[in-house]
């Protein structure tokens, strides 16, 4: 299980609905003033998908995370489950 813990701001909503429309996340909450984008084995967003600019993508992990890091460029975060599928 995969999961990235988003800070209840609008400046990142454009993260929380392209976990929406990511096949097989959830997102849930807001609890304790965070969101969770979940997912079974990784997640992987664009930023030019999402339509971030580059200082909200680079702070996109700020709440936290559950999982590993496989990628995190410029254009590309990826987050693994730690548990082998």
């Amino acid at each position: 299980m995969v999961t990235i813990f988003v800070p209840n701001i609008p400046e990142f909503e454009p993260l929380l609905k392209g976990a929406r429309l990511y096949p097989g996340c959830a997102v849930t909450g807001p609890v304790a003033d965070y969101w969770q984008i979940e997912a079974g084995s990784f997640i992987e967003f664009t930023r030019k998908g999402l339509d971030l600019g580059p200082a909200l993508w680079n702070s996109a992990l700020c709440g936290g995370f559950i999982g590993r890091i496989a990628e995190y460029s410029r254009d590309v975060m990826r987050i693994e489950s730690e548990v082998a599928a």
